[in-house]
């Protein structure tokens, strides 16, 4: 019997598709790994002397399957994701290419002495799940062109370079949500409750007379950016949901941040499709948003953790009528630092403030605005607010 505890993974990108190098190989972490061989079959239609069954015959083989992971800042995700998009990272900015990259993967059971090795693998497609209340999760499927099995004490893999112990990313490392530039928030009528987005190759395999079992290639085809996001129901994301009817689109951007670093998404251009939300007397009412990207590729953009040393506001002083505007804004130092901050008022009776630092006079008196990083709470500042008559 074997334990799962017992088995090993690793990977290692290819040169030549299909070739595995002897060296290069780096641990993979993970939850779950699907990715093994399909024996394809074919009924043998001959008749004998009875009408007794004449078995199958081994045909072609499938090799694919799905890896499940939990998102930490670079590793095998950043990995992972070059070959999803077809592209490298550049400048910390990875975006859809046409770069064919390819992986093999083993696994090694050492207490059973069982080993797979898959060559020639592609992500055909990587699916991030967001919930409210645990870590991210990421199915990566990938598409291969071989295998091979054994049983001894030598693993594919000799030895595997150790991922990076960060942390992992979960639901409270959103600095930043929106749709079509507004934050996601309560205040805002667009409370996300769950969010699932899929970057699918739609790969399409090819075979070839002289090429035996497996298959011979693999193909991308065209690259589509899918997902679902479950919003309250209100007046802001009925506005989101009626684009359906005239073909409009919205645009999503998220951040997350750890200790380790941060990622930024954009998709800017994004159908939404969904149907007209309904519950019991009882129930919280959310409308659930399928969205497409369309036209315009979607951009990842990553950068490592740098600590907030500061953070500072301008204008300087701010003295404003009721019912005028101020716009305040916030730098947070040093420069590389996440600049997302959050605003808060002393007195919402005198001035209020708005989730970009708009500030609007409300009765005559004074209020204090703070801006506070979102990376590090305790570096705030604040500047004094006069509302004259």
């Amino acid at each position: 019997m074997s334990s799962g505890a017992k088995n090993r993974t690793a990977y290692v990108e290819e040169v030549t598709q299909g070739v595995t190098p002897a060296t290069g190989w780096k641990e993979l972490i993970r939850t779950s790994y699907g990715l093994g061989p399909t024996q394809n079959t074919a009924e043998n239609n001959e008749i004998s002397q009875n009408r007794m069954s004449q078995g199958t015959s081994a045909t072609t083989v499938d090799v694919a399957g799905e890896i499940g992971q939990k998102w930490r800042y670079g590793g095998a995700i950043d990995d992972f994701l070059e070959s999803c998009f077809g592209s490298r990272w550049s400048g910390n900015v990875l975006t859809m290419g046409d770069e064919r990259i390819s992986y093999s993967l083993a696994s090694f059971a050492s207490d059973v002495l069982v080993s797979s090795i898959a060559r020639g693998a592609q992500v055909a497609s990587m699916a991030f799940t967001f919930g409210t209340d645990d870590d991210i999760t990421i199915a990566t499927n990938l598409t291969a062109i071989g295998w091979e099995g054994k049983v001894d004490a030598t693993p594919y893999f000799a030895s595997a370079a150790p991922e990076a112990n960060a942390d992992r990313f979960n639901f409270k490392n959103f600095t930043s949500l929106t749709l079509d530039g507004v934050e996601a928030t309560p205040e805002s009528g667009t409370c996300i409750s769950a969010m699932d987005l899929t970057f699918d190759n739609n790969v399409q395999t090819q075979r070839c007379i002289n090429n035996g079992a497996f298959v011979g290639n693999v193909i991308p085809t065209i690259f589509g950016a899918t997902g679902s996001i479950t919003v309250a129901w209100s007046a802001a994301s009925y506005a989101l949901w009626i684009k359906q009817q005239t073909g409009g689109s919205i645009a999503l951007s998220f951040t997350l941040e750890n200790s380790d670093g941060r990622y930024t998404f954009s998709l800017p251009e994004m159908e939404v499709n969904g149907d007209w939300p309904d519950g019991a007397a009882t129930d919280v009412i959310e409308v659930e948003l399928n969205v497409a990207a369309r036209r315009t590729p979607p951009t990842i953009t990553r950068a490592p953790y740098v600590a907030p040393t500061s953070v500072s506001i301008t204008p300087a002083s701010v003295s404003i009528a009721v019912a005028a505007t101020q716009q305040l804004s916030a730098t947070v130092s040093p420069a590389g630092a996440n600049q997302a901050v959050t605003w808060s008022i002393s007195d919402p009776t005198k001035a209020t403030i708005s989730p970009t630092g708009l500030v609007t006079g409300i009765a005559a008196g004074s209020a204090v605005a703070t801006a506070t990083s979102v990376s590090d709470p305790t570096k705030t500042v604040t500047r004094n607010i006069t509302v004259t008559v």
